[in-house]
């Protein structure tokens, strides 16, 4: 960071378990044969776009304490979508082996403290897109003992249990299908979360009323800030609130609206404000192919958003709830 914040700011954010509830770290590795255990220069171009966010090192300067790595599976190649969750969910072990104790796979609340109380970064792995299923369920007790711990019920594109909000089949009044009830239940009683993010608006009215345990939102934000197709509206909000469950900010510049970690704070009052600060959390998205605000392009950055909120207000204790504390009460109740 080119300007020094001041020590209540970085006190703040170093007495932080931060949760990050999206990052695609896993993509990097496919696409660049990313070394996660250097510390690579940032992204230089304007909008840092695509890729170039993290590595440990950087997510160690930022603070960050736990981290959901998304695995993203090809929707034209059905068949072979299990395969490739497998072979994601095994990099991510691989990753862990590689970190020389600096990474490691933890699934549970217990697992991530007693992970930062050893000074370790905790990951788990969030399924961003059901389609990789093919379809069926039988999967997914193994996917768990292998660290999966959140379902998005699709990505951009539709799928045999629900349509997105954006991308082929998007249809924000498509109902969730049978299929779709099933898979919320199957996911429920195997304790893995239901993330609506990307989900078209009535399915993800019905998926959450139809769970039983809290859902998710990993990462989105609110159109009442900006208008982006991306931005879940205030209803959607409280159908994820009323579940006990937690929305996530995603730190996209095109989802959230210019102006840097004080937009993505904006985004963050609103929620605040509708919902209270209990359903709040954080989801950056970093390495997700997209465009980020010059102030938070790099994992190294999120003190700035620290910074921001408490500009803005808020507590010390309100910032340990939505950078951590909320989304720890949720995948502990999953």
């Amino acid at each position: 960071m080119k300007n020094a914040l001041s020590a209540e700011v970085m006190a703040v954010h170093r007495s932080c378990l931060i949760v990050d509830l999206h990052c695609d770290l896993l993509l990097s590795s496919y696409f660049l044969g990313w070394d996660w255990n250097r510390r690579h220069a940032p992204n230089p171009l304007p909008g840092a776009p695509l890729m170039g966010h993290c590595d440990l090192p950087r997510l160690e300067e930022g603070n960050v304490g736990c981290m959901a790595l998304g695995i993203v599976t090809n929707p034209l190649r059905g068949a072979s979508g299990p395969d490739a969750i497998r072979h994601d969910l095994m990099q991510m072990q691989r990753e862990a082996d590689r970190s020389e104790g600096k990474l490691c796979i933890a699934g549970s609340v217990d697992a991530v403290r007693q992970a930062r109380g050893q000074g370790k970064i905790a990951c788990f792995a969030g399924l961003e897109g059901a389609h990789g299923l093919n379809g069926k369920l039988d999967d997914l007790p193994e996917f768990y003992k292998l660290g999966l711990r959140y379902v998005t019920l699709c990505h951009f594109s539709r799928n045999v249990f629900c349509s997105p909000m954006v991308g082929w089949g998007a249809d924000n009044s498509a109902a969730l299908t049978t299929p779709g009830h099933a898979l919320v239940e199957a996911l429920n009683s195997l304790g893995i979360l239901v993330d609506l993010a990307h989900v078209g608006e009535q399915a993800f009215l019905d998926a959450a009323k139809r769970s039983t345990k809290p859902v998710i939102c990993s990462h989105s934000a609110a159109k009442a800030v900006w208008n982006s197709p991306r931005g879940i509206g205030d209803a959607q909000l409280r159908a994820v609130a009323a579940t006990d469950g937690v929305v996530g900010v995603i730190f996209v510049t095109p989802f959230i609206g210019p102006g840097g970690a004080d937009q993505v704070a904006a985004h963050l009052d609103h929620f605040k404000k509708t919902i209270g600060i209990r359903h709040c959390a954080i989801g950056s998205d970093w390495e997700g192919f997209a465009l980020y605000p010059s102030e938070l392009s790099s994992a190294d950055q999120l003190p700035l958003l620290t910074q921001a909120l408490l500009r803005r207000g808020w507590q010390p204790e309100e910032i340990q709830a939505v950078y951590g504390e909320n989304f720890l009460r949720v995948i502990g109740g999953a």
